[in-house]
């Protein structure tokens, strides 16, 4: 498969959770992307039985580029909000369960009131880890404060 990758396997077992999921906030009435190659939209974007549009970006600690999927992050999370179509919709990112001690401990290297500033303008509503566990819900301060050294 030409889309096989850390961030494509993540979102596709993601999407199958969501479309199981029992939380209509949540669960998929309508998938309008799940490719992480997209150039058009977020990594993942849906409309939940609650008839909310979601708009999600995946990264994965499993990556070639890992480490530069932080910085990466950044940008895609602002490109979205410039896009058509984001006025009442819930941004929100993607990480594996085991990553999330990956990425928490790199979000550390960045002041913690510009982190959580940075996730009140875009804004994030939350962020998803998805792995073992199958889905769970942080918020964007929780995923900064997961590392404790």
């Amino acid at each position: 498969m030409a889309n096989n990758s850390p961030e494509q396997n993540l979102i596709d077992s993601f999407v199958e959770a969501l479309r199981k999921s029992n939380n209509s906030e949540i669960k998929i009435k309508t998938l309008i992307n799940k490719n992480c190659r997209a150039k058009e939209w977020a990594d993942i974007e849906f409309i939940s039985e609650s008839d909310k549009l979601w708009v999600i970006e995946a990264k994965s600690n499993q990556s070639k580029d890992a480490h530069n999927s932080v910085h990466k992050l950044f940008g895609e999370l602002l490109k979205e909000t410039g896009r058509e179509q984001r006025n009442n919709c819930y941004i929100a990112i993607l990480l594996p369960e085991d990553g999330i001690l990956f990425y928490s401990r790199l979000f550390q290297s960045i002041n913690r009131q510009k982190f959580l500033d940075f996730g009140n303008l875009i804004p994030i509503k939350n962020v998803f880890s998805f792995g073992d566990s199958g889905v769970l819900e942080m918020s964007w301060e929780d995923l900064y404060d997961k590392y404790t050294p």
